[in-house]
């Protein structure tokens, strides 16, 4: 990308957004991430994220206050807020307003509840037939749970995730990750359909949910199971596994991860890097099958090897040698590795309310476009005047719809 370009990928995509909690808003600001402008309309008290932000390993209680919460901030970051009563005629007059001149139409409200404000496809796309419109719900639009509620962990049970772990008992994955999952798939399915719309000249429907996010993910471990006509064991149990695909506990207590594919031409480098050529041609362990019916005794003589060395010392060893090892980090380590700085997958950023702050960048660069946006959420109604105004409504006119509890 050139020193001198300033421009986003999505520069003139507006986008107007009635959602809440994260699988919706997620979509629309990876979006607003590449320099779309999105208007997040919310309920006149906000969106129940902005209250509720304890998540199972997310304690973020310290941080959290009045109208903000963490996790809010994540799903909601570079947005504008225009608060107001869309069950009001006066609310839903903005609202079309709004839809008119906008490119995409956000949601993850229940069907019924589309329909009951006004929202719903038909409605939006009478009002602006170009207009790119995305649903998402828990359950997919069809078949019997099109008008259940869903979150993440519902989705991930429904799924199968919960048993991807391997474990006796289900354990859902931390921190949101299928909300994410399905706010990614949502942005995927976005811009096809704005992609499709510059050949077509229409704008169409994008439908999306937790539960097919959450099977998509889950491709191999179904694909897998059909093929062979039973559940599969997706079990860990390291010392089960294959030398060259397992993890290795070093002499400072930090671990280490490796996968080689195929094995066996790997498994001379790999008996030299350690300094244990005599296992090379060791007919116990010449091949990858002779090696899995020896694990134990083999696990034992490999952790003594990998005992003798810090971590750091063994990945130099391997990154010499072409052997694919990698450091297993914590998150803490994640926002301070050198890898992640340097192609700005992570990066600081100075937040209004926490100072300076590491984030996620955004994982995909262009040559030609800037992306890491990273302004802050907003407060509700922060921009409820100047969205209006923008739309064409007067000062006195917003003064009478504030007074009469239209808008915040």
């Amino acid at each position: 990308m050139s020193a001198a370009s300033t421009s986003t990928p999505l520069d003139g995509i507006r986008v107007v957004e009635v959602g809440v909690w994260h699988a919706a808003p997620g979509a629309s600001v990876i979006l607003a991430d590449l320099g779309a402008d999105v208007v997040k309309v919310e309920s006149l008290r906000g969106d129940p994220e902005r209250h509720n932000g304890r998540f199972g390993a997310m304690r973020t209680e310290s941080l959290d206050s009045g109208d903000w919460t963490l996790i809010f901030e994540l799903s909601n970051r570079n947005k504008k807020s225009l608060a107001m009563d869309l069950a009001t005629p006066e609310g839903r007059e903005i609202l079309y307003a709004l839809v008119r001149d906008a490119d995409v139409f956000v949601t993850n409200l229940r069907a019924s509840t589309r329909t009951a404000l006004g929202i719903d496809y038909a409605s939006i796309s009478e009002v602006n037939p170009r207009i790119v419109y995305s649903g998402t719900t828990g359950f997919g639009p069809e078949g019997p749970l099109r008008e259940t509620g869903a979150f993440d962990t519902l989705g991930q049970a429904y799924s199968g995730m919960l048993f991807v772990t391997g474990g006796e008992e289900p354990t859902p994955l931390s921190a949101i990750v299928l909300d994410q999952l399905t706010a990614i798939t949502t942005s995927h399915g976005i811009l096809t359909a704005l992609y499709a719309r510059e050949q077509t000249g229409r704008g169409e429907e994008v439908r999306t949910s937790l539960y097919g996010s959450a099977v998509w993910l889950m491709y191999a471990n179904l694909v897998t199971t059909s093929a062979l006509g039973a559940e599969i064991d997706t079990s860990w149990n390291r010392r089960g596994h294959a030398v060259l695909r397992s993890t290795f506990c070093c002499r400072d207590g930090e671990w280490l991860a490796g996968t080689h594919h195929p094995e066996d031409p790997y498994w001379p480098r790999f008996c030299e890097a350690i300094k244990r050529p005599d296992l090379v041609d060791d007919e116990r362990y010449v091949t990858k099958d002779a090696r899995m019916t020896r694990l134990p005794e083999l696990y034992d003589i490999l952790d003594d090897e990998f005992a003798q060395r810090d971590r750091d010392e063994w990945l130099d060893i391997f990154r010499s040698a072409g052997l694919l090892f990698a450091p297993v980090q914590r998150f803490t380590d994640v926002l301070t590795d050198e890898q992640a700085r340097a192609n700005n997958y992570v990066v600081d950023i100075d937040h209004r309310r926490l100072g300076t702050l590491a984030v996620p960048g955004y994982p995909i660069g262009f040559s030609e476009h800037q992306t890491h946006r990273h302004g802050h959420a907003p407060t509700i109604g922060e921009h409820t005047d100047e969205i209006l105004a923008a739309a064409g409504v007067d000062p006195e006119r917003i003064s009478e719809l504030r007074f009469k509890g239209v808008i915040d």
